[in-house]
């Protein structure tokens, strides 16, 4: 969950109060407090314990978020628009939901081929085979990974797992910022 910062500022700058008095008055960490007004995920405790304090509902703290399908659709999108550009990075999340995209399309073209012979999904292979591998060395790249990762899919059996998995790695300035929190 994550809270509308300006939301919360708005109603502790409406008391007046300063961060160290929301912390006192909440039985939160300062430092807590910093981050949730510079957007931060918020716990449920903590969202409780400033509705209590600011004596509204919980959910008018929170920051509205758009429906689910609607990233989906942008990172599909975005995907098939940078189809064939190498260069650059592509977070964890958006690489997934184009991978389903490509899964889908493959899908589609496999009920094809079925019905009408060999040649749409042997089409549609080829026309994916660029963007995947696009998608794939922008991806590796966020991760803090070499694009040539990719030649390991070529070994027999596990390649392709191997490369499943360091696709799944998480971006490295979150990696970072994890490391150093942790």
């Amino acid at each position: 969950m994550h809270i509308n910062s300006n939301r919360l500022r708005e109603l502790r700058s409406a008391r007046q109060w300063s961060q160290e008095q929301l912390a006192q008055l909440s039985g939160l960490n300062l430092r807590t407090i910093q981050r949730l007004e510079s957007g931060a995920k918020i716990s449920t405790e903590s969202l409780r314990a400033l509705a209590a304090v600011f004596e509204v509902p919980a959910e008018s703290l929170l920051a509205g978020e758009p429906g689910p399908s609607q990233p989906a659709l942008n990172a599909m999108r975005e995907g098939g628009l940078r189809g064939l550009q190498f260069t650059g990075v592509t977070a964890r999340g958006e690489f997934w939901w184009f991978a389903l995209a490509v899964a889908m399309v493959l899908a589609v073209a496999q009920l094809l081929s079925e019905a009408v012979g060999p040649l749409p999904l042997q089409l549609v292979s080829l026309l994916v085979l660029l963007p995947w591998i696009a998608a794939c060395s922008r991806r590796l790249r966020d991760a803090g990974l070499n694009p040539w990762w990719q030649l390991i899919s070529l070994a027999p059996v596990g390649g392709i797992l191997v490369l499943l998995y360091l696709l799944t790695y998480p971006t490295k300035a979150e990696a970072a910022l994890e490391a150093t929190a942790g």
